[in-house]
């Protein structure tokens, strides 16, 4: 099957039974099925479940999984390092090493996990050295009532960090226009969108062809690769902005390969 030119920007490995470990979700022998999904590359995140039992205190052991995947397919897969912020040394260097090595290519978190806020003190370091990399951190919000509790301090990272690419995985129904001017305030600030969300919100819709187009980034929703691809072929927007959500501006973010961004040429 001929690759389409779309990139996940944040790949939902599905949750298959009791989780030990991702393989329990995803198979390595499976390549997690995006060729048979017909897509030309995918950024895997460590976890995508705030139920699981692993968030704590595994974060070493969740960036590993992530490198395996990787490695087994590194032209069309990038990953993201998990940072665990009662083990701050360590967690440095094993996002140094990975990302050094060229075997990741940014760093996750979810804000259910910041317990003492993404502005707490022990967080600042994960920020640091993703600046100094010049790798995105990618900040998911599970809920609603967690986006509002965590955007004041959201604002304080940005303006702190102004050379920080910072990516957002916003839950659903987030109020279109307060995100479009956040977008607007800090320039390195972008989002992660389905396309469900991107089809139903004409404001998000209007920015994205009018002057955001290089501040948003395809992801797939729950209802999966196939239907979402499907939903982002109906997508009423200009060629040049469908281009750059579902393929430029992850390729350029996560420094995909020739190969891959031969795929759009």
């Amino acid at each position: 099957m001929a690759f389409a030119a779309i990139i996940d920007a944040l790949h939902c490995i599905p949750k298959r039974g009791p989780v030990m470990q991702i393989s329990d979700c995803a198979p390595f022998s499976q390549d997690l099925a995006l060729e048979s999904s017909g897509i030309a590359g995918a950024i895997l995140a460590p976890c995508n479940c705030a139920e699981c039992q692993h968030q704590w205190n595994c974060a070493d052991r969740r960036t590993h999984e992530i490198v395996s995947l990787v490695s087994r397919n590194p032209t069309m897969l990038r990953g993201l390092a998990s940072y665990d912020p009662l083990r701050i040394g360590e967690s440095l260097g094993w996002i140094d090493e990975a990302v050094t090595a060229g075997r990741l290519s940014g760093t996750y978190t979810q804000a259910e996990c910041c317990v003492a806020g993404l502005d707490a003190p022990r967080m600042y370091p994960l920020y640091g050295i993703c600046a100094k990399l010049h790798v995105p951190v990618v900040l998911d919000f599970m809920t609603r009532d967690r986006w509002l509790q965590h955007r004041p301090q959201l604002e304080v990272i940005a303006a702190d960090f102004p050379e920080l690419d910072i990516l957002l995985a916003l839950p659903q129904h987030t109020e279109s226009l307060s995100v479009i001017h956040l977008l607007e305030r800090f320039p390195r600030v972008s989002i992660l969108l389905t396309p469900q969300e991107l089809q139903t919100d004409t404001n998000i819709c209007e920015y994205v062809e009018l002057e955001g187009r290089e501040r948003t980034l395809f992801r797939s929703s729950t209802q999966g690769l196939i239907r979402s691809i499907a939903t982002a072929s109906e997508l009423s927007i200009g060629p040049g902005a469908r281009h750059a959500y579902l393929f430029e501006n992850a390729a350029k973010m996560f420094n995909f390969p020739a190969e891959v961004l031969s795929v759009s040429a």
